[in-house]
């Protein structure tokens, strides 16, 4: 009689740590999956869009700067452009650097909720500001004065370094979350 319940106790007890364990690991590969969505969306939806659109326009801005821009910065707003060289830097401004820029700043405005971090970062804010600046030039170009460039200035390399570091970190941790699974 004895042996029966001590069979039936330690059946019992094997049956809910059984169940305890399994549940466990169905907490953690519930988790992990969450995780896997999570970073898979921030790397679709925001990070690798952004990377494309900024390295796009890095290598455009550094061809027409090695194509246009003479050494001593003839350009930078501080001197006035001949008429021919305005008229290009407001082609390239008006079909290369704002459109990319403003698609750039759409997706960080719909989605800036995927966002590393607790905060936005200062250098996405930089650079929307940029951004939201082409708008007035692009509107008022001919009363622009001199300068012909945002009132803002781009926040240069921090912003690119940003979206690279930001992009490759979280494909590190797509890919050993994705191996942990396997």
């Amino acid at each position: 009689m004895i042996a029966a319940m001590v069979t039936a106790c330690a059946s019992i007890l094997i049956a809910i740590m059984a169940y305890w364990l399994n549940h466990q690991g169905e907490t953690r590969r519930s988790l992990r999956k969450a995780r896997i969505d999570w970073v898979s969306s921030q790397l679709k939806d925001l990070y690798g869009p952004l990377l494309v659109l900024t390295e796009t326009n890095e290598r455009a801005w550094l061809e027409y700067r090695r194509s246009y821009i003479l050494p001593i910065d003839v350009g930078s707003g501080v001197i006035p452009l001949p008429e021919q060289e305005e008229a290009r830097w407001r082609t390239w401004v008006e079909t290369v650097f704002a459109p990319t820029a403003q698609k750039m700043r759409e997706i960080i405005t719909a989605r800036g909720d995927l966002i590393i971090g607790g905060a936005m970062p200062p250098v996405i804010l930089d650079f929307c500001a940029h951004t939201a600046t082409y708008d007035a030039l692009l509107a008022s170009w001919d009363g622009a004065g001199s300068s012909k460039s945002p009132l803002i200035s781009h926040p240069g390399n921090s912003f690119l370094s940003y979206v690279r570091e930001s992009y490759g970190s979280l494909k590190a941790e797509q890919e050993f979350l994705l191996k942990m699974g396997t």
